[in-house]
C-alpha cells in the first residue's frame, strides 16, 4: 500500500504533530524527496540573481556550465554563489517546502581546491530545473 499526502503551508504546530506521528512508523514511511517541477521552481525563486544563472546556465547547457562561462572576466570569482542554493535547499526543508532529505541539484566541478571548473545538474534533473529556470510562475 502506497499512501501519498501533500499539505500546502502547513502551520508549524500541525506539522510539528505531523512529524511526531510520521516518525512513531519511521520504519514504514518513506518521504519523498524527489525534485518535482514544483519544487525546482520554488527553489529557484528564492535564489538570488547569480545562483539562479548557474542553474539557468548548466540546465540550457545539458546539465553543465563551465566556470568561465559564469564568469564576468577571468579573474571574476563565483565564490559564494552555489552555495546559496544549498542555503535555500536548507530553510527551503525548514520552511516545510519539501521534506528533510533533499539533496543540492548543483554539483561543483573541480580539482577540490581552487577555482571551480565548472557546475553539474544531474542528467535526471536537467529537464526539472530547466522548466524552473525558464518559466517560473512567482505563484509563491
Amino acid at each position: 500500500m502506497r499512501i501519498t499526502v501533500t499539505i500546502d503551508e502547513p502551520t508549524g504546530d500541525f506539522q510539528d504533530r505531523l512529524l511526531a506521528l510520521l516518525a512513531e512508523h519511521a520504519t514504514s514511511v518513506e518521504l519523498d524527496s524527489t525534485w518535482t517541477k514544483e519544487r525546482a521552481e520554488r527553489l529557484y525563486l528564492a535564489l538570488p540573481t547569480r545562483a539562479r544563472r548557474i542553474i539557468k546556465e548548466a540546465a540550457n547547457r545539458g546539465g553543465f556550465v563551465s566556470a568561465d562561462d559564469l564568469r564576468d572576466n577571468k579573474e571574476s570569482s563565483l565564490r559564494g554563489h552555489s552555495a546559496a542554493i544549498k542555503r535555500a535547499v536548507d530553510r527551503g526543508t525548514r520552511d516545510g517546502w519539501w521534506p528533510s532529505g533533499m539533496k543540492s541539484p548543483v554539483q561543483a566541478q573541480g580539482p577540490g581546491f581552487g577555482k571551480v571548473v565548472g557546475y553539474l545538474i544531474p542528467g535526471h534533473l536537467v529537464d526539472v530545473f530547466q522548466y524552473a529556470a525558464n518559466k517560473p510562475s512567482r505563484d509563491w
